[in-house]
């Protein structure tokens, strides 16, 4: 082989190399964030966000699967009220306006900063995550 061939070659490959190292720094998933005035949550890219006022929604750039996340803040009104009281007159109006959907898992706990409750309802092809957490 000449001398022009080997260089030819020698940049092929080098072109090669860079573009592999370019598309492979461009495709990985980054982590961005989300945040309103009640919650922040941090999502990788491989989901979209879509417009909204008061949730988070998302969107799987692959499977098209949705995610919604809502936060609502309780009114002062309940500050006297019981845990277990706020907790029955929450899971009494998402049931009353979500019919249809089934619980088909719930727990309780706390993690460092809260005490916590976790409910899961399906219907068909949907779930539903409520989660319910004491701030103070």
């Amino acid at each position: 082989m000449n001398k022009k061939v080997k260089i030819a070659i020698v940049l092929v490959l080098l072109i090669a190399i860079v573009l592999m190292i370019c598309w492979i720094l461009f495709s990985r998933v980054k982590i961005k964030e989300y945040s309103n005035s009640n919650f922040r949550v941090k999502y990788d890219t491989t989901w979209k966000v879509k417009d909204s006022k008061d949730e988070l929604y998302l969107v799987h750039k692959k499977t098209n699967s949705e995610l919604r996340i809502q936060c609502k803040v309780l009114e002062s009104n309940y500050i006297d009220t019981s845990l277990d009281d706020i907790i029955d007159d929450v899971i009494y109006s998402i049931e009353k306006q979500n019919e249809g959907y089934d619980l088909i898992n719930r727990s309780s706990g706390s993690n460092n900063k809260f005490e916590s409750y976790s409910y899961l309802y399906e219907q068909e092809d949907k779930q539903v995550a409520v989660e319910i957490y004491k701030k103070d």
